[in-house]
């Protein structure tokens, strides 16, 4: 497993990547979380005792991730794993459960925080939509949760975060035509320079020509980053636009759709045509089935694209699309509807599981 993380804010501390053969560091650490108000069990309690058994399991093919502090003797100074396991702390599928624990003579350092905002930052880029934590309601460590945000959600202890997309850069779908009404270049231009504005990155088809032109034009002109993708066969008939940050050329449509869904955090379409459509269900698609997607939008510009989610609720009402995955896609017809629901979207889960469906 391999991810970004910030460099510890502690001098003389080092932060390495945990794996799955660091068992005894997580047994370690989760008995000083199981020990943390008084001496009450001992470490074959935690590796033989089934029900903390769990928090010992560490899978990144699952989805697992963790950090190991060090400081400069490679000593131990803290630990923190996310996993998806079913225990305690369990909310949903899509919910991991976090541990974290700080060594006594290193706490109060804000170890703790950034490790937990490192957990942060990797489940929104990773479609979690939470992370939850089991903490005795006597312990010290639930004002370290409840300064990030954590929220008791029962009398056993059980705190949960929720978490909405971090979104860096948007893959922006629409027209490589104007279409017929004016409305539609305008929402074009107007969404392009709010990206700017936001200071997202703009990933499109690289074209200067309709609402692709009109949108990353916009967004160019209010000082954006705009990322052209285009197979080469469209860039040799000249429609590159001249001013793009960044060009990326490819074999094929294929290809250009995959790069700009590993481009992008979250999605949006304009008014478009077949492209579009193809573009659009292709991401939502993802949605249900994997991999990771972030949100989905419909910009819906003058009810451009009513006809086609009455299509989607028609095939839901028959049995064919699950409720959650049309709930999940944003519809908007403001800039501010449309970042609004970006910011309150939630993960809908994938369709499949191991061994059949998910529950609807």
């Amino acid at each position: 497993m391999t991810f970004k993380f910030d460099a510890p804010e502690v001098a003389g501390v080092s932060a390495r990547v945990m794996t799955p053969a660091a068992t005894n560091v997580r047994a370690h650490a989760y008995l000083r979380v199981l020990n943390r108000l008084a001496e009450r069990h001992t470490l074959a309690d935690v590796t033989d005792h089934s029900p903390f058994a769990p928090y010992l399991t560490f899978d990144p093919s699952r989805g697992d991730m963790g950090l190991i502090l060090e400081d400069e003797r490679r000593l131990p100074v803290a630990s923190m794993w996310v996993s998806f396991i079913t225990a305690k702390g369990f909310i949903a599928d899509s919910v991991p459960e976090m541990v974290v624990s700080v060594e006594p003579n290193w706490r109060g350092k804000g170890i703790g925080g950034w490790l937990i905002k490192q957990a942060v930052n990797y489940g929104r880029t990773h479609g979690w939509q939470g992370i939850s934590v089991s903490v005795e309601s006597e312990s010290p460590a639930r004002r370290l949760y409840a300064r990030n945000e954590f929220v008791t959600q029962n009398d056993e202890g059980v705190m949960l975060r929720t978490l909405s997309p971090l979104i860096t850069a948007v893959a922006v779908y629409c027209g490589s035509v104007m279409g017929e009404r004016p409305e539609f270049a305008e929402a074009a231009a107007e969404l392009g320079a709010e990206l700017a504005r936001r200071n997202i990155t703009m990933v499109y088809g690289g074209a200067s020509v309709g609402l692709m032109g009109e949108a990353a034009s916009a967004c160019l002109a209010a000082g954006g980053e705009v990322i052209g993708v285009m197979p080469r066969g469209l860039a040799d008939l000249e429609l590159v636009h001249p001013h793009l940050s960044r060009l990326e050329l490819t074999d094929d449509i294929l290809a250009r759709k995959t790069r700009m869904e590993e481009l992008a955090d979250a999605f949006v379409a304009l008014p478009g045509g077949m492209g579009t459509l193809e573009e659009v269900s292709e991401v939502l698609v993802r949605q249900q089935l994997g991999p990771y997607t972030g949100p989905v939008a419909l910009y819906n510009v003058e009810d451009y694209w009513t006809p086609f989610l009455t299509a989607l609720r028609a095939m839901e009402e028959e049995g064919f699309i699950w409720e959650r995955y049309l709930d999940a896609i944003v519809v908007a017809d403001s800039l501010d509807g449309l970042f609004d629901g970006f910011n309150r979207w939630a993960n809908p889960g994938l369709k499949w599981r191991k061994g059949g469906l998910r529950n609807h």
